[in-house]
């Protein structure tokens, strides 16, 4: 059987930070990323293609110059897409001489809904209400056009909807002073108010400010985003590529302005060669909606966190997986989060400049199971009183090499063991498994416990806190509940623009006998999901033969990182599209009653999850007091 994850001999070829300039059509070109952990990926060619640890050769993190497998309902480049430049070193790719600054226009909400704070308040801090949406994201906006910036992409800025002009529109202070509401006409098209162009950040400045420029009633963002794709169309250049951001707060464009679909401009979008990056200003809207509605865009768009991994190709272009609730979209819930996402987004578009990115979180799940003391052939070493042999003492060796060697200046590191060792002598040392002096007697199944967070200059944390000798090993194999802690982690602390990674490091061995649930496999695709790709580290000889090559191959394929992933679309089809209703990946357990949702871009009408079990779900167990949750079905 064909190895599809990362061997031991190519571990130490791990990553090498922020080489991908992120924004080329990575689905029409179906090649694998320039992102640090191609390099992993590409290293993994089986037992027989690289060095020994500690001398594999890291490929040039720039030769590459897209991010992720080929899925995409086209096969070709976005129209007037141009390479960007060749990387100098992590961290850094340096736009050529030949590269054309990219239009970039900035479509921003100015719908009233921008008059509250980010989490729903009213303002109190008048006379300049700074503490607004609206204020924000224009303080944001000029800090993002502003001089050199601006010299190195062509900015231009779309407000939506149109202003008609004669007072029907209102002031900030109007609105939250007097509750005053627009007298708008209704779902109107956004205006063009200054096009793209070098040097623009001090007439976008002029433009805008939060005490006179006018918010407007209803939400059409459909019909914005239209206006830009006209722009754009009229204003191409050979060459040239065109990028829309999208600044809003996700509300009420269901209610007020559902047609035209946002979904399908965006879409239409990307099919003319635009990507569409969404930046949703909302802390209250997430609760009613507005996150999977904005991680839909992000797909269309193109510009997801993690892109294709957490999308679906239709035949009219990406999708968000169904179902899915973590943001994948540059999710800003306060003012340093939307100056964080709109940084991210010029970090990656400049020419003739440094491209910089946030240092990626790289998360290591290191199997700390008993198995791990064997060989990697499975022998019991006889190497005392170091057991340099044992997987266990390697596996740590390589880890300490990664993080140690320079790379955590680049890439937030951590380091996460699991099982959890409960304390009080539960867990064993290695010399106490080999020499079978004791027996672990940890519960069985316990989560995982991060002992590092990732962050930068983490090397030396992390080599403190394991040791072969002394840093103990336990019973049971709750690979699951592994990614699930890792999951969490990375979830709670993710940052708009920063890519995250988890690196399971592994034996295979015994999950689907000591801890079958949760699965690891659906554990990988909710990462997925979220934008979080899972790299496989498969160490071991003699657990081939129990069926761990089948199962680590099926992980590194739902974790988007296989090996010659690219090329194995039903592989991915596979893995990550939830969407078929006879697809047992997509049942959940539900609690035994009905829900409804209101409607989306993706899904017109009233939906809900029926209580009944389905056909469809026929491998599905749920605990007590819960329910098969079968495809949903419209609401009566």
């Amino acid at each position: 059987m064909t190895f599809r994850y990362c061997r031991p001999a190519a571990f130490i070829a791990l990553l090498a930070a922020c080489g991908d300039d992120g924004i080329r059509d990575t689905a029409a070109t179906g090649n694998q990323p320039s992102t640090a952990p191609t390099s992993l990926t590409e290293a993994t060619t089986g037992p027989t293609t690289t060095d020994a640890p500690g001398t594999t050769q890291t490929p040039d993190p720039g030769t590459g110059t897209t991010d992720g497998p080929t899925s995409a309902p086209t096969t070709t480049d976005a129209p007037g897409t141009t390479s960007v430049g060749t990387t100098d070193g992590p961290g850094t790719t340096t736009g050529g001489d030949d590269c054309l600054p990219p239009d970039a226009l900035i479509l921003l909400d100015r719908t009233q809904s921008m008059h509250r704070t980010p989490d729903g308040q009213t303002p109190v801090d008048a006379p300049a209400y700074a503490s607004s949406k609206w204020s924000l994201a224009i303080s944001a906006i000029e800090t993002l056009t502003a001089a050199p910036q601006d010299d190195t992409v062509r900015f231009g800025l779309e407000l939506w909807p149109r202003d008609p002009g004669g007072g029907a529109c209102v002031t900030l202070a109007e609105r939250i002073e007097q509750n005053k509401t627009a007298t708008n006409p209704m779902c109107e098209a956004g205006e063009v108010v200054l096009a793209p162009a070098l040097g623009s950040g001090a007439a976008i400045a002029d433009l805008i400010d939060p005490a006179t420029t006018l918010l407007c009633n209803t939400t059409p963002t459909g019909a914005a985003l239209i206006t830009a794709g006209e722009h754009f169309a009229a204003n191409k250049e050979p060459g040239r590529e065109q990028y829309a951001i999208l600044v809003t707060d996700g509300a009420d464009w269901d209610f007020s302005c559902p047609d035209p679909s946002p979904l399908t401009a965006v879409q239409d979008l990307a099919e003319q060669g635009v990507k569409t990056f969404i930046v949703g200003f909302n802390g209250e809207e997430a609760m009613l909606g507005a996150t999977e509605y904005l991680n839909d865009l992000a797909c269309a768009g193109r510009t997801a966190k993690g892109f294709p991994g957490p999308c679906v190709p239709t035949a009219d272009g990406f999708v968000a997986v169904e179902g899915a609730d973590i943001p994948v979209y540059l999710q800003a819930d306060n003012a340093v989060e939307l100056g964080a996402a709109l940084k991210s987004v010029a970090g990656q578009l400049c020419c003739g400049c440094d491209k910089t990115c946030d240092a990626p979180d790289v998360l290591f799940a290191l199997d700390r199971t008993l198995s791990m003391h064997r060989t990697p052939d499975g022998e019991t070493p006889v190497d005392a009183p170091n057991y340099a042999s044992s997987k266990w003492s390697q596996a740590i060796d390589a880890i300490e090499q990664v993080v140690g060697g320079g790379l955590d200046t680049d890439l937030r590191f951590g380091l996460e063991l699991w099982p959890r060792d409960p304390g009080g002598g539960l867990c064993i040392t290695l010399a106490e498994r080999i020499l079978d002096t004791k027996q672990a007697m940890n519960p069985s199944c316990q989560d995982a416990e991060i002992l590092v967070p990732p962050a930068l200059a983490s090397g030396a944390a992390i080599a403190q806190a394991v040791d072969p000798l002394t840093t103990l090993i336990c019973n049971t194999t709750p690979t699951g509940t592994a990614l699930e802690t890792a999951s969490t982690w990375l979830v709670n602390n993710a940052v708009p623009g920063r890519e995250q990674y988890v690196v399971l490091v592994t034996d295979g061995a015994d999950w689907d006998l000591s801890c079958p649930d949760p699965s690891p496999l659906l554990v990988t695709q909710k990462l997925a999901a979220a934008g979080i790709r899972t790299y496989v580290v498969g160490f071991f000889g003699a657990e081939a033969q129990a069926g761990a090559v089948q199962f680590l191959n099926d992980v590194a394929c739902a974790g988007q990182t296989a090996k010659d992933f690219d090329v194995d679309a039903s592989r991915w089809a596979a893995a990550t599209r939830p969407r078929t209703p006879t697809a047992w990946s997509r049942c959940t357990c539900k609690p035994a009653t009905a829900s409804c949702r209101r409607p989306s871009a993706r899904s017109p009408t009233r939906s809900c999850n029926t209580a009944s079990p389905a056909e469809s779900c026929p491998k599905m167990t749920c605990p007590q007091g819960h329910v098969i949750a079968p495809p949903r079905v419209t609401c009566p």
